[in-house]
């Protein structure tokens, strides 16, 4: 009878850090912040839940599509998004969703200057 033994090579953790996995890192990291942002807005803010998550969605869509712009142009989005969220009575959940769209252009810098 043949031996069907699968060789199955071990995890190497020091291996997973390493800085060729730092893209990897960046999006665990924003992945985290997004459902921390959307927890804390529904949880402690009242936001309505739909709202939460279609609005770090688009904070993520955003940053994609101004990608490849200068930096200054980033500047002011951000800025534009704090005085909406003055506009709107909601300051602290547009600053939290501004983080978001600043930690999603971070990323999308560090992925796409690999």
């Amino acid at each position: 009878m043949a031996d069907n033994k699968r060789n199955v090579s071990s995890i190497n953790v020091k291996e997973f850090f390493s800085k060729e996995y730092f893209p990897l890192h960046c999006l665990i990291g924003l992945v985290v912040l997004a459902v921390a942002a959307m927890i804390v807005s529904i949880v402690v803010l009242s936001i309505n839940p739909v709202v939460a998550c279609l609005m770090v969605v688009l904070e993520a869509g955003l940053a994609a599509c101004l990608n490849k712009i200068p930096l200054w142009i980033h500047g002011l989005v951000f800025i534009a998004q704090i005085v909406c969220g003055i506009m709107a009575s909601q300051i602290v959940f547009m600053v939290i969703m501004a983080l978001i769209y600043v930690f999603a252009t971070a990323f999308l810098f560090v992925w796409t200057n690999r």
